[in-house]
């Protein structure tokens, strides 16, 4: 039993072991005088915590009312599943994970997808640490990923795509096309975007604001015309013009642009929308500070993932060095 005083308040609490009881009263001492948080070492249950309370609480403090929230909730369901949501925090160990790995791939999962939920993990048991539920988090060993896809929308297959999709009806989703592979924004960010995130700059013209992000990282971006237009368009009936866009109706209508284009190359994508924002935008000269604020990415790294450049790029730096000669 870890039983003292302290300004007045008596704490207690039960533990298997003396040195577990030891540890959690040196911790919450210690928390006291630099008056640091301490709850959390209150609110476990015999100093331990279990798999499902600590996701719910990572979840509460990281991704609740985010872009992100829906597939963190997904990730949670799935983590819950395989380890047990009734088990300690600290029943996960490096052995447990190379087994989740396992089964992940075993589901024919992407490398990336797994890296996904082995990041909800490791958020979760570093939210753990901080707070005194474990002494210690287990090495997490991410797979590893290829440079991402190569592929972007050159002119011509776009020019082709919305031909294919106005000329089937699709109208709606051209639109969507359109917009996304003019503000690279994720499908996820598009579907949160309302009328109210719409205003005008007098030197920039009209702009959307994102306060709800993937990464909780807000941005604003400029509207090319054709953006501008389909999101008038689309707003004409819908407060929030963008939210018929689901991953399911993206699909289905995806489904129809591979099947009149390229039904062969597993990189053509939808996600290639955004791919070709950032391409096109270094293509194009943009500075590579500009470029990462516009996608909203939080390092240099992630911004040269996306930017493809085109044979045309290195003609022109043949061309500079030959100057230079």
């Amino acid at each position: 039993m870890a039983d003292f005083m302290s300004n007045g308040v008596r704490h207690r609490k039960q533990f298997p072991t003396t040195e577990e009881a030891d540890a959690w009263e040196a911790e919450l001492k210690k928390r006291i005088r630099l008056n640091m948080p301490y709850q959390e070492l209150l609110d476990a249950k015999d100093g331990k915590i279990t798999i499902d309370e600590l996701l719910s609480k990572t979840f509460v403090r990281y991704w609740e009312d985010t872009a992100n929230e829906s597939t963190q909730l997904g990730n949670i369901r799935l983590i819950n599943e395989f380890f047990g949501a009734t088990q300690s925090v600290d029943k996960i160990d490096t052995t447990g994970l190379d087994e989740f790995i396992g089964a992940m791939e075993r589901k024919g999962l992407a490398a990336s997808t797994i890296n996904g939920r082995l990041a909800t993990i490791s958020k979760a048991l570093t939210y753990a640490q901080d707070r005194g539920y474990i002494n210690s988090r287990p090495k997490i060993e991410r797979k590893k990923v290829s440079n991402q896809r190569l592929r972007f929308f050159t002119e011509e297959e776009e020019y082709e795509m919305l031909e294919a999709l106005r000329a089937d009806g699709r109208n709606h989703f051209a639109h969507f096309v359109e917009w996304s592979i003019d503000t690279g924004m994720r499908p996820i960010e598009s579907r949160n975007v309302s009328q109210a995130s719409l205003r005008e700059d007098p030197e920039l013209g009209y702009l959307v604001d994102l306060r709800k992000t993937k990464n909780a990282y807000p941005r604003t971006i400029p509207l090319t015309k054709r953006a501008h237009y389909a999101f008038t368009y689309l707003s004409a009936t819908e407060f929030m013009p963008f939210a018929q866009f689901t991953e399911s109706n993206i699909r289905k209508n995806w489904r129809f642009v591979r099947e009149v284009m390229n039904d062969v190359d597993p990189e053509f994508v939808f996600y290639l929308t955004r791919h070709t924002c950032a391409s096109r935008l270094v293509q194009r000269n943009v500075p590579l500070h500009v470029v990462k604020e516009w996608m909203g990415h939080r390092t240099y790294e992630m911004t040269l993932r996306y930017a493809k450049l085109t044979p045309r790029n290195f003609l022109d730096a043949k061309v500079a060095l030959e100057q230079a000669l």
